[in-house]
């Protein structure tokens, strides 16, 4: 009797082994296979990165071609009738307007950073402790309102294409990843543009409630770069208007 008991558990021990022995086995082949489809979608994603690394530099070969194409026209045009410097003069005001040239003037500048890290630890929630894209397109839009004539941040020149949104614990700006100090610096009525940021129950009160760092300073000169990333149309097209002989003209 004891010896068909010692049987009976050796038996049950083999059985739960081998149950424990397939479970382990299923387990690693799974495991195995995840990490080859994961390590398949990183190769893709390394390729697609590449591929796009490339056509951006082949975009701002283009981008140096035009510009260099443009500052002889400028030159030509300069040197010759009165029509063409006229001509010039409206280039350089829409190169203005889309952001193409440097500028400088007199401004304000704006730094926000995330509440400091004892005071974050205060707060139940740690993502009201940070500067969310949503705080700077508000206040950049103050400033727009404000009269602002030209922004950037952090050295990145904002333009009617910018898109400004988070991704994960960054801000993605022109499709830059930026963290805090967010520096936004404005050309335009310095005076104006200040009283607009500290306008009570705004934007910048609002945020100094919940105890973010932020500074407002007044400059008589700030110097902003030219946007440098591409522009392109690729569905966008000028509309054209039938003249009465049957012509087309823009």
């Amino acid at each position: 009797m004891k010896k068909l008991r010692a049987q009976l558990a050796l038996g049950f021990v083999f059985l739960l082994l081998a149950f424990l022995i397939t479970i382990q086995f299923r387990t690693v082949t799974q495991n195995s296979k995840t990490q080859q489809q994961t390590n398949l979608r990183v190769d893709e994603l390394m390729t697609d990165l590449k591929k796009e690394r490339e056509k951006n530099e082949v975009l701002q070969k283009q981008l140096s071609a035009y510009e260099n194409d443009i500052a002889q026209y400028r030159e030509d045009m300069e040197q010759s009738s009165g029509y063409s410097k006229f001509l010039s003069e409206q280039l350089k005001r829409a190169e203005i307007s889309a952001g193409m040239s440097e500028l400088v003037g007199p401004g304000v500048i704006v730094s926000l950073s995330d509440v400091n890290k004892r005071k974050a630890a205060e707060f139940q929630n740690s993502a009201s402790t940070l500067i969310h894209d949503e705080d700077i397109r508000r206040i950049v839009n103050e400033l727009w309102s404000a009269g602002a004539e030209a922004i950037s941040i952090n050295g990145s020149r904002i333009i009617t294409t910018t898109s400004i949104r988070c991704v994960g614990p960054t801000v993605l700006i022109n499709d830059k990843k930026m963290a805090p100090p967010y520096v936004i610096s404005a050309i335009g009525n310095a005076e104006q543009l200040e009283a607009a940021l500290n306008l009570n129950g705004g934007v910048i009160d609002t945020l100094r409630v919940w105890e973010f760092e932020i500074s407002i300073s007044k400059s008589e000169k700030i110097t902003l770069p030219k946007y440098d990333g591409v522009i392109s149309h690729k569905y966008a097209q000028p509309v054209t208007i039938t003249d009465e002989k049957g012509g087309n003209k823009q």
